[in-house]
């Protein structure tokens, strides 16, 4: 498992999967998202990501381009204070495609 508990993202925030596959992020900015140290292609990986929303609530995310949404649009996010959203991410090809 691993990955992060409770940490708050600031304005960037990189999903690093040595670190495990679970991460519990707290928006205290709008943030962008980078996806490191994805498992090597043909193997396939995945994590689980939890975005809780500040106190102030309304923050924003921005995806890499990599991740490839249904229909090419991303999930509108909750933006209520301390409300949650839990997505998950798989690649098959060495993190160069994410669904």
């Amino acid at each position: 498992m691993g990955g992060a508990s409770g940490t708050k993202t600031g304005s960037t925030y990189t999903i690093d999967l040595e670190s495990g596959n679970s991460f519990n992020l707290i928006l205290n900015a709008n943030c962008t998202f980078t996806f490191s140290n994805p498992p090597a292609s043909g193997t396939v990986g995945k994590f689980i990501l939890a975005l809780k929303q500040d106190p102030t609530g309304s923050r924003t995310v921005t995806w890499p381009s990599s991740v490839k949404w249904p229909a090419g649009t991303a999930p509108t996010l909750t933006t209520t204070a301390y409300r949650y959203d839990v997505l998950q991410f798989s690649t098959y090809d060495g993190g160069t495609t994410w669904f």
